[in-house]
């Protein structure tokens, strides 16, 4: 079968909408979920989520990476001493063919209290061989588990280490598999890339 130029283009203009409306309707899902989750636990849900400038100036590192950065689907709830927002944030890498997106759900605690410039993820072998090049990261001695299976790393170590008492290190020993951000008066909580199961 032979298509002329014209019902090639029409096909690919079909193709492209086809797959621009199963992304709404699966964004428009997860909205009502997400959504109705809230409601359930009286909490209140905003399509849209913190606005990048705010995100930009709280100092986290991944509110300063890549382009067309949004947040949306936000859930938050006042804390003892600030606030937690749940939302998913995405932001884009590369140009071209060579772009990707990445996508997350993150926990924001807003707070008040001393928290320094950290960064706290799961170890995996390059971070291992980076450490035999002289890429060193903060070690807990006393809690080996917790500096075998974590890189943590700061511009003052010595903060870092204070932050990180034993009550937060044996925390995190027994929840393997975090990614944790710090910046004076937020933290930041993420699995790993990829948005949680709205159900």
């Amino acid at each position: 079968m032979h298509f002329s130029q014209e019902q090639l283009i029409l096909l690919g203009i079909l193709v492209v909408a086809a797959i621009a409306g199963a992304v709404y309707y699966v964004e428009w899902k997860r909205r009502g979920v997400l959504a109705a989750l809230a409601a359930s636990i009286g909490l209140p849900f905003s399509a849209d989520g913190p606005e990048p400038y705010f995100l930009e100036r709280t100092g986290l590192e991944i509110f300063s990476l890549g382009r067309s950065r949004k947040a949306s689907n936000l859930i938050q709830t006042a804390l003892p001493s600030g606030q937690l927002q749940v939302f998913d944030y995405r932001y884009t890498t590369g140009s071209g063919k060579n772009s990707q997106r990445h996508s997350f759900t993150l926990a924001l605690i807003s707070c008040k209290c001393e928290i320094p410039h950290f960064d706290l993820k799961p170890e995996n072998f390059a971070y291992k061989f980076g450490e035999l090049l002289g890429f060193k990261d903060i070690d807990l001695p006393a809690f080996p588990l917790f500096s075998d299976k974590y890189r943590l790393t700061g511009p003052d170590e010595a903060a870092v280490r204070m932050f990180f008492n034993p009550d937060r290190a044996a925390w995190f020993e027994r929840n393997l598999g975090l990614r944790v951000q710090g910046a004076p008066g937020y933290g930041l909580l993420f699995k790993k890339e990829g948005r949680l199961p709205a159900e």
